[in-house]
């Protein structure tokens, strides 16, 4: 699809330098809020594609530990899915999402 090559993922990493503030509710970090998150901004034509998520899917039980990565699965409609890297900030959970990529982190 148009949104994934390359030139496009570029730009969508440079415009998705967000801060998902407060993702935390404890020892883990919240996964529907980092969900709803990625989300709004993938589909936000502003800082993101502009384009309609079906889904994203971000891990449970991730710790708060300041400076460790995880990654949420993102699915398009037409079946296409990306895997949107997030690294925790600080002991708040703060979060920034990092980059898109069609593969895992570590593949």
């Amino acid at each position: 699809m148009d949104y994934l090559r390359p030139v496009a993922l570029l730009a969508v990493i440079s415009a998705l330098a967000l801060l998902v503030a407060g993702c935390g509710g404890g020892t883990d970090v919240d996964r529907v809020k980092a969900s709803d998150t990625i989300r709004a901004s993938l589909e936000s034509k502003r800082e993101g594609f502009g384009t309609k998520v079906e889904s994203v899917d971000c891990p449970s039980g991730v710790k708060v530990e300041a400076g460790a990565h995880f990654e949420c699965t993102v699915r398009w409609p037409d079946g296409t899915v990306a895997y949107a890297q997030l690294r925790i900030r600080d002991a708040k959970a703060d979060i920034s999402f990092e980059s898109l990529s069609p593969k895992p982190l570590g593949d």
